[in-house]
């Protein structure tokens, strides 16, 4: 096969055969998010381009790779063709420039530390995917490496003590979960990368403007670029749950660049195309195993994926305390086992897991729902609200579903809530059900097909189920931040 089996021709820059030397990418810390679409959903990209074989064999090889040694057990492999990956976020300011330190409102640290850290499974069938957050100062046992003993410790210094090693052990030690592949991040192309698909679209419920991040954005829909989307993802200060706030505003952020990297203002833009691919590649090492062939498959699979089917979820916590004269938080052992043995048995968290029942047994008046317009037509939610509303159900607020596409109605429930399902699936005759929502509020996406809902008997009663220990809630990236 050649390089460039399209007969198109390619600057010498983007050319395979005249390939010039990667510049050495500049380590650091520009924000505390790890941008899982600049690794994954870039190739997906090139998988969709048209000229995908050439651009694949020009950024695969700019990308750096690790040879990675273990020992001792590991946890059996995820069955199938399901893929774990383990991806960190560097906070090393190595190689900065005073310009770069200054516009991330730092200064220069020696060291590395792990920054941030995502577990992400990969389904076997490709249908979904989960992307689980840990706390930086997540309280957990680091095991034994390179003679030292196994101790209790803060996540992120199981990377600085020991790198992509320790790091992989420690997250399989809390999870149980083989580690397939290692990504790396770091983030001193942030801005680059989020200019390079020309900003992102996030919410807040309020304005904010605080001085330390230097955010500085108004209540509702904000399009961000450069310097405030570094703050939007950077903010810890002013936020109530410190770091477990910023962990949601990086989801949300992930969500959003997810959704602006694979839309066709990009896909057909090849300037915008492939300035973000220059970012994202520049911005990355992997482990040795993960080659052209392993990335061209995953793109592969990655480039219909529904971003309905992309979870996002923060390991669980109990709360926080002091352990060795440090503030450190304490993960929920009993809902972790629950969120990482659904990853080891390749469950997904967007999809029912369980029939919804045909027996009502919870009436409208205990059910809470946000309606979505997903058809584009004016008032389309407003108006099914209130007819719900006349029917009993508690409507806790309208807005815009992800798309105005929707053919059929859809109701979303969080998994557990399949009795609440099947009374609002009583009452809106044709609709599909999905557990693909979070909490305790159900979501109905209006489709074209909407109807007037139907009153609904129930055979009994039941109070609402009330939040529980065991289930981590559930964002994807379809979800609108502003809808709810």
């Amino acid at each position: 096969m050649t390089d460039n089996p399209h007969g198109l021709v390619l600057p010498p820059e983007l050319d395979p055969r005249r390939r010039r030397p990667a510049p050495r990418a500049r380590s650091g810390r520009l924000a505390r998010v790890l941008s899982v679409i600049a690794v994954v959903t870039s190739f997906a990209i090139v998988a969709a381009s048209g000229i995908g074989y050439a651009l694949y064999r020009y950024y695969d090889g700019r990308i750096p790779h690790l040879a990675l040694e273990f020992d001792g057990d590991r946890p059996a492999r995820v069955k199938g063709k399901a893929l774990n990956f383990l991806l960190v976020g560097s906070d090393s300011r190595d190689g900065m420039t005073k310009e770069e330190l200054k516009r991330a409102a730092t200064e220069f640290t020696p060291g590395r530390r792990s920054d941030t850290m995502i577990l992400i499974h990969l389904s076997a069938s490709r249908e979904h995917v989960t992307l689980v957050s840990f706390p930086r100062d997540a309280y957990v046992e680091i095991p034994a490496h390179k003679g030292k003993p196994a101790h209790f410790g803060k996540i992120n210094t199981a990377f600085s003590a020991g790198g992509p090693v320790l790091a992989i052990k420690t997250v399989e030690k809390l999870t149980n979960v083989r580690v397939d592949h290692y990504i790396e991040v770091n983030f001193a192309g942030f801005q680059r990368l989020v200019d390079a698909v020309d900003g992102v679209e996030v919410c807040l419920p309020r304005a904010v403007k605080e001085p330390l991040s230097g955010i500085n954005l108004p209540a509702g829909r904000s399009t961000v670029k450069g310097h405030q989307a570094l703050a939007f993802v950077r903010q810890r200060h002013g936020l109530p749950a410190g770091d477990l706030d910023r962990i949601k505003r990086q989801q949300q952020f992930m969500g959003a660049l997810m959704k602006r990297a694979t839309s066709l203002e990009v896909l057909l833009n090849p300037s915008r195309l492939k300035g973000f691919l220059d970012v994202a590649t520049k911005s990355m090492q992997v482990d040795e195993d993960l080659g052209f062939g392993e990335m061209k498959a995953l793109a592969t699979a990655m480039r219909g994926l529904d971003p309905a089917r992309v979870a996002f979820v923060t390991a669980p916590i109990t709360g926080q305390d002091r352990r060795n004269g440090q503030s450190v938080v304490i993960l929920d052992d009993v809902a972790g086992r629950v969120l990482y043995r659904a990853m080891a048995r390749d469950e997904s968290l967007t999809k029912p897991k369980a029939a919804v029942p045909k027996k009502l047994t919870v009436p409208p008046a205990n059910i809470r729902l946000t309606v979505l317009n997903g058809t584009g037509i004016a008032r389309r939610a407003a108006g099914a609200a209130d007819e719900l509303r006349t029917v009993g159900f508690r409507v806790a607020g309208t807005g815009n579903a992800d798309r105005a596409t929707y053919d059929k109605t859809v109701i979303r429930y969080t998994p557990g809530d399949e009795a609440a399902a099947a009374t609002v699936a009583a009452a809106l005759p044709g609709a599909t059900t999905e557990a693909s929502g979070t909490g305790d509020t159900l979501t109905v996406v209006v489709g074209h097909d909407h109807k007037a809902p139907v009153p609904v008997k129930v055979a009994g009663s039941a109070a609402p189920r009330p939040p529980s220990a065991t289930r981590a809630p559930v964002k994807t990236a379809a979800d609108d931040p502003c809808a709810a």
